[in-house]
């Protein structure tokens, strides 16, 4: 049975994906920890956040 690692979140990041709307920000906050897990990482930086905002431009990131 594979083990759950936890992804933390840099501040900034965070504070970034609090301003994207209110019934989006799970799914996209799921989609940015499953990247970085695929990438074999633990910790989402702002470069993350970054990276989905072109994915996803028609959210508010910045």
């Amino acid at each position: 049975m594979s083990e759950k690692t936890e992804i933390t979140w840099e501040p900034e990041a965070d504070r970034r994906i609090k301003r994207s709307p209110f019934l989006m920000r799970r799914f996209i906050r799921k989609r940015i920890e499953d990247r970085v897990a695929g990438r074999g990482r633990t910790h989402v930086t702002e470069a993350d956040v970054d990276e989905s905002a072109g994915m996803y431009r028609q959210y508010r990131f910045k």
